[in-house]
């Protein structure tokens, strides 16, 4: 079983991954601040709840938990939400009005228990002021990415993310070439409008999370970035000039599904 590590001081991951037939594997992180005001970021997939549940609360205790913080609705980050604020009885869910929105589709979540934040909105809990912000690609609207000034670590939700034949903690732990590979492949079929968005836009929405300079970039769905953060950013801006990716047809998925090595 995947076990949570350390990635800055009081600041953890906890990694899974879902498999990506014909492809590889897609990392699913969540986070944990155990800080003054004890935060969680996004709570695995659906499939990861046994899991997740006892890696968080191996970190920190239920009743000191303060804040939830939700990336986006997708279920796989959002797969132990009801759980947590059941165990959780001081936590508040942050989230937008229209991710609150999505969420209520599914949820019963008392409205006194919600606190909303926006792109730019800006939250003290108690040793630290954290900032939304939003990530330059996104698969949902709701979409919040989280910068904690205090350790320099920006939570992008599910961009930067990449898939690989096996998950790994950290970017630099596979060549420039195999990490791309899976980077360019992910941002693209994750994020299909970049087709539809002009480059300065994507440009300069990478270039908002480069100022940052932070010294680590979390994705929901890759390994975390601990050289060169404006480096990722950069890689962002390439793939506005790149062709969106062939995904199979039905045609081609049953072929898939001949293949000797299919599962």
């Amino acid at each position: 079983m995947p076990e949570s590590f350390t990635v800055a001081p009081e600041t953890f991951v906890i990694p899974e991954s879902v498999p990506v037939p014909g492809v590889g594997k897609m990392a699913v992180n969540a986070m944990v601040i155990r800080g003054q005001q004890p935060m969680l970021l996004d709570t695995l997939a659906t499939v990861h709840r046994d899991i997740y549940l006892e890696e968080a609360f191996k970190i920190v205790e239920p009743e000191d938990v303060r804040w939830l913080f939700l990336s986006h609705e997708d279920r796989d980050h959002s797969g132990s939400i009801k759980q947590v604020l059941d165990m959780c009885p001081n936590a508040r869910l942050i989230t937008s009005f229209l991710g609150l929105g999505k969420l209520c589709e599914e949820f019963s979540i008392p409205p006194d228990r919600v606190y909303l934040m926006n792109d730019g909105d800006q939250l003290d809990i108690g040793d630290r002021v954290v900032t939304a912000l939003r990530p330059p690609l996104f698969d949902s609207s709701a979409t919040a990415g989280l910068w904690d000034p205090k350790t320099e670590v920006y939570f992008a939700a599910d961009c930067f993310g990449t898939v690989h034949p096996e998950t790994h903690q950290y970017t630099d732990e596979l060549s420039e070439t195999e990490y791309e590979e899976g980077f360019f492949w992910m941002n693209r079929v994750n994020h299909i409008w970049f087709e539809h968005i002009r480059e300065e836009i994507i440009g300069a929405a990478a270039d908002r999370i480069k100022a940052l300079d932070s010294k680590l970039i979390v994705s929901g769905h890759g390994p975390v970035e601990r050289k060169n953060t404006a480096l990722m950013c950069d890689r962002i801006k390439r793939i506005s000039g790149m062709t969106p990716v062939h995904l199979p047809s039905q045609v081609e998925f049953e072929d898939m599904l001949r293949a000797p090595d299919a599962a």
